[in-house]
């Protein structure tokens, strides 16, 4: 039998709704190119997919990607308040909080529950805002305790779940003809009509200044599980498949454990990771002979000095040994590249693109480097009073629409940066090394 409500004692929830914000309102990004905002990359929401298949079936329960769909903040709403869900569920980052805030004054749900990035530090402020409980970190074995506890008030942190002993992610509550590609002149590699991701690890232990993933312990999957989601996905009928770990290959054998997992099942799809510079040439030709056709990669730079100003792990050499090593295997590499760093120069800014062309980097990502919220940069900024307030406290306090987090730099500086990298989209276009939306 479901269980009441605590504090709502004629309520016994039977609908769920779990929701992911829609784009509108969202912090306006000053630091990516708009050629890199492709309408065609859209991911299905795992956290909240994972959470769903772990409720019970007494329930009935909806999952609402907001943002996959292109909603409004309106239709948003007009969709939650149509299914009257007895519990809403919001997964919820930073760069969205004003919309849940909307949501969270305007539905009318009787349970409002919000988890997701931004819970990690703002909590507090999620509770005073209108949320009847938030939940940090994994949700999976909390959210369903919390269920069958009658829905108590507060803040409850699941921290790491085992992964492995969590049911496959309930993709099939979507609908998946919502992700279908739809091609455009600027998606430069065919990966079908259906391109799925799928986490086999969580968090990263590396201290880049500028990350801000929160999880800085290594979760992980095994790798039969891993076999068996791409199996479950192939089923489903994708055509790629895109591992969005935040740092894929931090272990050795365990990636050439998944590669030998998935060549033994005579798994047969495009597929591509999100790791680290790879030096290990076992590793990559293990990951080739899997069928692994890209890895997306934070190169960041191809100065040493700067690699050591972000706290890098790898220097340039070891780029060079990567791309090496994917190059005689038949990878490709989307790297991703910042600029604004300490120590960049304008030398090194003019070369950059010929570097890129020399280690045949054939994918470059560009973004200037941008004080996000909850990392050891921006923590940086503040400490050397670069910022005048916390301007990230203040948001998160009280979320604005359209925020634009203040720049440190000279409004000319901002300009020169922006500028060449609209020199460098243009410079790998008319190459033909394509740049693509990740």
């Amino acid at each position: 039998m479901i269980p009441k409500v605590s504090w709502l004692p004629n309520l016994r929830p039977r609908k769920i709704l779990l929701a992911v914000m829609p784009y509108e309102g969202e912090v306006r990004d000053k630091v990516t190119d708009k050629f890199y905002k492709n309408s065609a990359v859209k991911y299905m929401p795992l956290g909240v997919l994972s959470i769903a298949a772990c409720i019970p079936p007494d329930y009935e329960v909806k999952v609402l990607d907001a943002a996959s769909r292109g909603l409004t903040l309106e239709e948003t709403i007009a969709e939650i308040e149509a299914f009257e869900p007895d519990i809403l569920g919001l997964s919820v980052v930073t760069y969205r909080a004003w919309s849940m805030v909307q949501i969270l004054k305007r539905c009318s749900a009787p349970v409002k529950v919000v988890g997701g990035p931004h819970t990690t530090k703002s909590s507090a402020y999620i509770l005073e805002q209108g949320a009847d409980a938030v939940f940090i970190d994994d949700a999976e074995v909390t959210f369903p305790k919390w269920l069958a506890d009658g829905c108590p008030k507060g803040i409850f942190d699941g921290g790491q779940a085992d992964l492995n002993a969590l049911p496959l992610p309930a993709r099939r509550l979507l609908n998946k003809e919502d992700y279908y590609i739809e091609k455009n002149e600027d998606l430069l590699f065919d990966v079908g009509r259906l391109r799925l991701p799928l986490f086999t690890s969580k968090g990263c232990p590396f201290s880049c200044i500028y990350c801000d993933v929160q999880q800085k312990t290594f979760n992980f999957k095994s790798p039969e599980r891993v076999g068996d989601e791409f199996e479950d996905l192939i089923d489903y009928g994708a055509t790629s498949i895109h591992i969005l770990d935040d740092a894929f290959n931090i272990r050795k054998s365990r990636v050439v454990d998944i590669s030998r997992e998935l060549t033994s099942r005579g798994v047969n799809i495009d597929w591509s990771a999100r790791g680290t510079v790879e030096v290990r040439e076992e590793v990559v030709a293990e990951l080739a002979a899997a069928g692994c056709k890209r890895l997306h990669v934070g190169i960041e730079s191809l100065d040493d000095t700067v690699l050591e100003n972000l706290k890098k792990s790898q220097r340039v050499k070891h780029v060079e040994k990567f791309a090496n090593h994917c190059a005689k295997h038949g990878i490709d590499i989307l790297g991703y590249f910042i600029l604004g760093s300490p120590g960049e120069t304008e030398e090194y800014r003019r070369r950059l693109p010929s570097l890129i062309e020399e280690m045949n980097i054939r994918i470059p990502y560009f973004n200037i480097l941008s004080p996000l919220a909850e990392t050891p940069f921006y923590s940086q900024l503040l400490a050397e009073g670069r910022f005048e307030r916390d301007h990230w406290d203040d948001f998160c306090r009280e979320p604005v629409k359209d925020f634009i987090m203040p720049d440190v730099r000279p409004a000319e500086e901002r300009a020169m940066l922006e500028a060449t990298i609209r020199e460098y989209v243009e410079f790998f276009k008319r190459r033909d090394l394509h740049v693509f939306a990740a």
